[in-house]
């Protein structure tokens, strides 16, 4: 306030223009809780107007990614379109469970995971490592759970708690559904701190709206919670699940990562995030999303055997790249 004050006694002063001032008015009352939030158009402001500190640079690299996905080429995979492929998708969760744990580490024999997902067959020396791939395969099979959105920053907030409180569960030590309280890393990416993930995870939801379709909204969450990082651990699995959330919501295809593209996927995340380059990113989840809707997930021991032809399950430091597969129609086969 006295630094407002002395702006406005300085202002004649020094001949600055009155719309300037009044700019500079009504950002420093919003600031400080004295005017309306809603006279702003900065996200920024109006989360500091309700109390919560942001991260500011993180929200200019969400604005440039919005930039940048809108002026990208559309994209639209619908889930199923085609009269008759009712359960084209019908393992699609299994494996986008499977695929999501196993890039952060938690790794099992994809029969060895079908087997705790659909037989109960939990190993006695891994419990909470079959939990978490449990845990995740009933979130993301979950149709109700996987069509909610979340209509403004606040309920977004709600529901990436609950889903990572669902995700690990069988991790209480990881403070399931709760902010961390600590900074954490990565290599040498330092994530937002602490006090500032809940403000700028809701300045970073709010220009979602800026986005036109299902596809922009879900790379664009995934980055969002990837970058801000808000829980202690399975930041990776949360991103992944807001972004496969904003899909289905509209009846697109799925986008999942799996293990051969780790590295592509990867390093999209951190290009963009050390050197706000955004092009290797949306590149990468093109791929990504491309791939997914050329496999039929309607028979698991066929799902496999087209994912391992796609070399899906190769490690990324192999010779194989991952493989869009050509769809093929059930009249296709007669």
């Amino acid at each position: 306030m006295q630094f407002r004050r002395e702006a406005e006694g300085l202002a004649a002063q020094v001949g600055v223009d009155p719309a300037n001032l009044t700019v500079m008015q009504e950002a420093v009352g919003i600031a400080v809780g004295t005017r309306d939030v809603a006279l702003t158009d900065s996200v920024v402001l109006r989360q500091r107007g309700k109390g919560l500190a942001v991260d500011q640079n993180r929200v200019r690299r969400f604005e440039m990614l919005v930039d940048a996905i809108r002026a990208s080429a559309p994209q639209s995979r619908p889930e199923s379109s085609t009269p008759g492929e009712p359960g084209r998708t019908r393992y699609l969760p299994f494996f986008e469970a499977y695929f999501s744990n196993f890039i952060e580490g938690t790794e099992f024999e994809v029969d060895e995971a079908a087997d705790i997902v659909f037989n109960g067959v939990v190993p006695t020396d891994r419990p909470q490592d079959a939990h978490d791939v449990l845990g995740t395969y009933r979130l993301v099979a979950d149709p109700e759970e996987m069509g909610r959105r979340g209509d403004d920053p606040a309920e977004f907030v709600e529901l990436l708690k609950r889903r990572h409180a669902r995700i690990m569960e069988g991790r209480p030590d990881k403070r399931p559904g709760e902010f961390k309280e600590r900074n954490n890393k990565a290599g040498n990416t330092h994530f937002v701190p602490h006090d500032l993930v809940e403000g700028t995870l809701r300045a970073g939801i709010e220009l979602r709206d800026r986005l036109d379709t299902a596809w922009e909204r879900a790379i664009y969450v995934a980055f969002v919670v990837a970058e801000v990082h808000p829980f202690v651990d399975g930041n990776g699995r949360a991103a992944r699940v807001a972004m496969n959330v904003e899909l289905s919501a509209e009846g697109q295809s799925r986008i999942i990562v799996p293990v051969v593209f780790r590295q592509d996927y990867l390093d999209g995340l951190r290009r963009l995030s050390r050197n706000d380059d955004p092009s290797v990113y949306i590149k990468a989840m093109r791929y990504a999303h491309d791939f997914t809707h050329s496999v039929d997930f309607d028979d698991y021991e066929e799902s496999k055997r087209l994912l391992e032809e796609a070399h899906a399950f190769d490690e990324p430091d192999s010779d194989q790249r991952l493989k869009i597969l050509e769809r093929r129609r059930p009249w296709e086969n007669q």
